[in-house]
Order: C-alpha cells, then structure tokens, then sequence
C-alpha cells in the first residue's frame, strides 16, 4: 500500500497560518471572530545555560537557531490576551561535539512548542503599544541527524535511551506593537524560555540538567476586526 506523504511540522505551521489568512475577511465579515486575532512570528534562538555533560555546558554544543511561532490569541480586555501558541525551533550542533556514530553528517536540536500564554499591553488605543507576556506549556526535544525528524541520538550516560523527551516549560517575555495598517500590526518580543529538560530516570544521570534559551522574534499580528 502506498503512504501517503507528511509534511513536516514547519510546513503545517506555514500552511496553518495560509488557511486562516484565507478565511479571514469572511469570518471578518461575518463577525465571528471579532475578539481574536492571529500572530506569526518568526525569530532566533539562543541558549543560555544548562549542561550537557559534567564537562560540557549546552551552549558548547549548538549554535545559534531560528524558528517559527504560530498564536492565536483572544481579547480579554483592550489590555488583556490569551493566546494558545505553537512553534518549532531548530539549532544546528556544532561539528566538533557530534557522537562519533553522527560524525559524517548533520546534527540538530529540535524543539516544538505548544503553550498557552498571555499578554498585558501597558497601553490600549496607540500606534506603538508596549507589552509583557508569561505563559507556559509542552516543548517536545529531541537531538536528530534531521532537521524534522532522522536518527535520535542516544543519551550520553544511558546509550539504550534516546536522546529526546517531553519537558514542561515557562515562559515570559517584553514586546512591542506597532499599528501598521486596520487589520495589522507589526510586533518585535524578546522571550525567555525555561525548560526543565532533566530527567534523571530518562537519562540515568544528574548531568543533563534543565536548559534555558533567549528569542527574539519579529513578526505580525493580523486582527480580525479593526485594530
């Protein structure tokens, strides 16, 4: 029987955000989504601390990364927003720190998100609104020879163990938004991210401790009704 392809998690992201642009004006029209709006934000991501191995911090083993961030949020207030929020990030590992079975190829840390978050503006009714944002959820990890999937590498102190798991985490962060047309809104953020990615019954070590990471994010937000 023949499969039928898949696409990646960045290609349903991509397609997503395609679907809902779409429909907008409709629902627009139609008045059914007047509270909501929908952000695509796309950015780069920086590892700040965490270790790897009782020799080796996180940050000595990937580069800098990038990703893309889907939310689709609610207006609580004219100063509140909850938004439920998806992503997918992707850090290449450094040549030099790959297992000697990843040695000939590529490596890279993925991680995806889906998260619940939200937002208070300081400021309702300007063309530029400053913001700040908490929130947290799920972020699947894993280390691959793919950029969407392929090999998992295994755990450094327990080789029968895939190198991947799914680890809660926070989030918080400050942001602008700057009204460029009725309907759009260009925003800039900057946000944290903490992942309590140690698992000592996973990994069989204390070594592999919780990791956080840096975004900075520039994207647009699309309103459903006049902004």
């Amino acid at each position: 029987m023949r499969s039928r392809p898949r696409f990646p998690m960045p290609g349903r992201l991509v397609l997503a955000a395609l679907f809902f642009w779409a429909s907008a004006g409709a629902l627009g029209a139609a008045g059914l989504f007047d509270n909501f709006s929908l952000r695509v934000s796309p950015g780069g991501l920086f590892n700040l601390g965490g270790s790897y191995t009782d020799t080796q911090k996180f940050r000595d083993i990937v580069d800098l990364g990038g990703g893309l961030n889907l939310g689709l949020r609610y207006e609580v207030s004219k100063n509140v927003y909850l938004e439920a929020a998806c992503g997918y990030a992707i850090m290449t590992v450094k040549s030099g720190q790959k297992p000697y079975a990843f040695r000939h190829g590529s490596s890279y840390f993925n991680m995806a998100s889906a998260t619940l978050n939200a937002a208070l503006y300081l400021k309702s009714g300007y063309a530029i609104e400053p913001y700040f944002i908490l929130g947290g959820g799920l972020y699947p990890w894993a280390f691959r020879s793919g950029i969407f999937g392929g090999r998992t590498w295994s755990a450094p102190s327990k080789p029968q163990a895939g190198l991947r798991d799914t680890s809660l985490g926070l989030n918080f962060g400050l942001g602008i938004e700057a009204n460029i047309l009725v309907h759009l809104s260009a925003v800039f953020e900057v946000r944290y991210t903490y992942l309590f990615s140690k698992n000592v019954a996973r990994f069989g070590t204390n070594d592999f401790t919780q990791t956080d990471f840096l975004g900075v994010n520039l994207g647009v937000v699309y309103y459903f009704k006049r902004k």
